[in-house]
């Protein structure tokens, strides 16, 4: 027995309230004895002895009736098939329609296995039963908003919709899936639900790690309120030798570069197959346009490889570069990644400069305008895309800060709060700041407007100028030097080339000055970009609102350290500014469920329609921006190319939507596995390759305790009627007048009188007066 109401049972106790009621008021009647009594003894006891029975079975319907009021409001179920009819069912097709699904298997996909298997189910569901479709990926949705019932027209919408359905480049959530078909709202007139779901067997969606999440799962079947069966049936049981390379993603060096400027691709290729890869050809495309070839070599079980291609825009846009792996493999679907690359001609940014009249070298500036203007790292000339513009700290405060993606101090003085409340307006609204601490610098007023106790614009406050020009000695008597050490953050996006000492000379970069950083407090985190060789921080990070800032201890200048003289200065210069200023940026690849937000200044189309990666147009409308409109969107849930086309003249910007790497991996749950999850959650497989789990097949009965509560409440009235003619009985009680008193019989004031007595002393008064007849 089941409740699902179980706050209705703490009333319960309320049905004894019938018997202590009785008990506490229960009265003994008065006996008077005297001597012709004994002889009526026999016959008066019979008489109260089915009168005890009657009312005991008074006290029995009022306790069952309250009873059956509490059960029946805890909606009681009860384990079997005891109760109902069960004419009418609910079938859910639970389709798993991930990446995985579209290898191919013997000439066909598993997918259309998968749908090919439904339809054939579908045809032997009776008609009057209710059929819904649920797809799986990326998130569980309904291809319909209702149940439909089964007859001839609506058989053919149903097959409609299965043959509609199209698999994605992304994953599959099966348990939530699983979730929302056996939560999904009860029809009145459906009696039992089947759940088939049709799968892979891919393990990476059945996300076996979850034990916390399958566990509830097995509760809510079990607690269903509609006997639940759970039918599994798995496409992919035929095992063979898999084959499956692919293209994990592609990460760029920048995306956003300028014209002519050059910048890297890397293209992670890995082998997800259990057995090695044979080597074969990669492809570098532009659009559809193919431009540069190279070679994936053979590849062991689970092996890595990076392809790399460098390369150039000669004209501003928006450029889908993507490459395309030439291998014989049943999964064709994960042989290409896509990067989008913005090309412009500038990215306006603001230097600090409070003394334009000094020499070249004594600017505070001049360190940083050089590495934007001059060679990059690796020596090869190159245009910066940034664009810098000087300005003073009274000009900064007039200043326009919209127009421009970052602003960098490059060599901090006392800012006045004006301008403080300006910075933070700006980077609130995404736009970069980069902070550099200096000789000029007053960590009293830097603490106070920019540190803030942790709520400004700086992560960490500063605590003093410390020296580390002193050479110190290591064990094996080597002198050594406070240094960089980049390898401490090499996985941050913006010191991933400045990581590779093999190129530049970071690791090298004496230090012999710098402000010391106050440490945060326990428990508290703060993003560390840049760190020297003694473990403490030299340039930490924070985000403020949609923006980011970066402060470091040393100045960007020939002062305190060799950072501006070193090689790495300008990778530094421009991977940090192209870091700082990406919120500003147009975000063209993103994950799945990351919004599109598109500014089109000096324009007047205010329409635009977003292609999906299934062909589907979405129609945006443009809200009024400045000049211009601002086009947003969420809609990008599916992996894949989105394009989003502007008006009537077709402008065409492309979007990507990187798909899960894990989805490439075609291994299936181990058995042991599979026994876990059975344990958990009832599914187990059988030699026919399905899986069968049914829940309590719990009859929910508070429709009779109901009815039952009807009945004893009518028995209750009836049985107390009798009673109470019994005891008193059914003549109607005669008016009578002192007058009218005074002239009954003997025998009539003693009947009367009688009434008054009560039933026990009456019914001895009626037996004398009968013997005394006799």
């Amino acid at each position: 027995m089941t409740f699902l109401g179980t706050a209705f049972l703490m009333a319960l106790p309320l049905a004894a309230a019938p018997l202590l009621l009785h008990l506490f008021d229960r009265r003994r009647n008065v006996v008077i004895e005297w001597g012709a009594m004994q002889f009526l003894v026999e016959a008066a006891s019979e008489r109260t002895s089915a009168r005890k029975l009657k009312q005991w079975l008074l006290l029995l319907l009022r306790v069952l009736a309250i009873a059956a009021l509490v059960l029946g409001l805890a909606q009681t179920q009860l384990a079997g098939t005891w109760f109902g009819q069960r004419e009418r069912g609910e079938t859910i097709f639970v389709v798993d329609n991930s990446m995985s699904t579209q290898r191919m298997v013997e000439g066909q996909t598993l997918f259309d296995s998968a749908i090919e298997r439904a339809t054939q189910m579908l045809d032997d569901i009776p008609d009057g039963d209710a059929v819904r479709v649920l797809s799986a990926s990326p998130y569980p949705v309904w291809t319909s908003g209702n149940s439909l019932r089964i007859d001839a027209g609506a058989r053919s919408i149903i097959a409609d919709l299965l043959a509609e359905l199209r698999p994605t480049n992304g994953r599959s959530d099966l348990l939530s899936a699983l979730f929302t078909a056996v939560q999904a709202e009860v029809e009145p007139t459906c009696h039992r639900r089947r759940i088939v779901l049709l799968t892979d067997g891919q393990r990476a969606d059945w996300t076996p790690a979850d034990e916390s999440g399958w566990n509830r799962f097995g509760e809510v079947l079990q607690t269903a309120p509609l006997p639940t069966e759970l039918l599994v049936v798995d496409t992919g049981t035929v095992q063979r030798e898999i084959r499956n390379p692919a293209v994990n993603e592609i990460h760029s060096s920048r995306t956003v570069v300028g014209l002519n400027q050059p910048f890297s691709l890397t293209a992670q290729v890995q082998n997800h197959a259990p057995t090695s890869s044979p080597a074969c050809g990669a492809a570098w495309l532009i659009g559809d346009e193919e431009l540069y070839e190279s070679q994936v070599p053979t590849l062991e079980a689970g092996a890595i490889h990076d392809v790399v291609w460098k390369h150039s825009f000669s004209r501003s846009g928006v450029y889908a570069v993507s490459c395309r792996i030439q291998a014989d493999d049943e999964l064709a679907a994960d042989n290409m990644a896509t990067v989008v690359i913005e090309v412009v001609e500038e990215v306006p940014v603001v230097v600090l400069e409070n003394s334009p009249e000094l020499a070249e070298l004594q600017r505070d500036a001049f360190f940083v305008e050089a590495a934007l203007g001059s060679e990059d790292g690796d020596g090869s000339a190159a245009g910066s895309v940034f664009v810098a513009r000087q300005a003073n700290a009274d000009q900064l405060e007039r200043l326009e800060l919209d127009q421009f993606r970052a602003v960098v101090i490059p060599n901090l003085t006392v800012l006045n709060e004006d301008v403080v409340r300006k910075l933070q307006e700006f980077v609130f609204g995404g736009g970069g700041l980069w902070l550099a601490a200096g000789p000029r610098t007053d960590p009293e007023a830097f603490n106070q407007y920019l540190f803030a106790d942790g709520e400004g614009l700086s992560p960490l406050a500063l605590d003093r100028i410390v020296e580390d020009s002193v050479a110190r000695t290591n064990s094996a008597g080597q002198v050594q030097h406070t240094t960089l050490d980049p390898a401490a953050a090499a996985a941050h996006p913006a010191m991933a080339e400045l990581a590779d000492t093999e190129r530049l000379d970071t690791a090298e970069v004496k230090v012999e000055q710098r402000f010391r950083f106050v440490p945060p407090p326990d428990g508290e985190q703060v993003s560390v970009m840049l760190q020297l060789s003694n473990g403490e921080p030299l340039a930490a990070e924070n985000y403020v609102g949609r923006g980011r800032v970066i402060v470091q201890s040393v100045p960007l200048r020939l002062e305190w350290s060799e950072l501006a003289r070193s090689q790495a200065f300008v990778v530094m210069v421009q991977d940090w500014l192209a870091y700082l200023t990406q919120p500003r940026a147009t975000r063209h690849n993103l994950a799945p469920g990351d919004p599109i937000t598109v500014l089109v200044a000096d324009s007047e189309t205010q329409n635009a329609t977003l292609k999906t990666p299934h062909g589907d147009d979405i129609e945006l409308t443009g809200e009024a921006a400045g000049d211009g409109f601002v086009f947003r969107t969420s809609r990008t849930i599916l992996p894949g190319e989105y394009v989003l086309e502007l008006g009537a003249a077709g402008d065409r910007i492309p979007f990507h939507v990187n798909r899960d790497p894990l989805e490439s991996d075609l291994s299936a749950l181990t058995d042991d596995e599979e026994q876990s999850l059975a344990g958990m959650s009832g599914p187990g497989r059988n030699a026919g390759g399905t899986s069968i789990a049914v829940s309590n097949l719990n009859d929910p009965i508070w429709g009779l305790l109901f009815v039952a509560l009807i009945v004893l409440i009518a028995g209750e009235l009836l049985l107390s009627g009798l009673i109470s003619r019994e005891r008193f009985g059914s003549d109607p009680i005669a008016e009578t007048t002192e007058h009218a008193g005074s002239r009954l019989t003997g025998s009539e004031s003693m009947s009367a009188s009688g009434r008054d007595l009560g039933p026990a002393v009456m019914a001895r008064e009626n037996v004398l007066e009968s013997s005394a007849m006799k």
